[in-house]
């Protein structure tokens, strides 16, 4: 699982092994081809060992949805609480209050959470 920590890691190392390469500058060499290997390299040395680079990536962009598995009807549950139907996360008032507000997003795995 892809958590927000991973997240910012990942960035941060991508962010400077493209100083390493080519300094301040923004753009790119226009021969692809010529730095693929580099490049490929580059990015490789950031991400957990054994990893899927492509996976990586689209798990950094798109950190997938769950579902609000959470039951109200549970004894002793708190109205609107939220469990997370992916990673088990459940976050609940301890004084049984109503949570006010919208579970948009797993405050653990960071997923987006399907309304309706």
């Amino acid at each position: 699982m892809i958590t927000d920590d991973v997240r910012r890691e990942t960035a941060k190392r991508l962010r400077e092994k493209k100083k390493g390469f080519f300094g301040e500058r923004s753009w790119f060499p226009q021969d692809l081809i010529l730095y693929q290997s580099m490049y490929l390299t580059a990015i490789d040395e950031c991400l957990p060992d054994g990893e899927c680079g492509f996976d990586v990536l689209a798990d950094l962009i798109d950190r997938g949805e769950c579902e609000n598995v959470y039951d109200e009807n549970e004894m002793g549950a708190c109205d609107n609480g939220f469990e997370c139907s992916v990673c088990g996360c459940r976050v609940e008032d301890e004084e049984h209050y109503h949570v006010s507000g919208v579970w948009n997003y797993c405050p653990q795995c960071g997923r987006k959470v399907r309304h309706g």
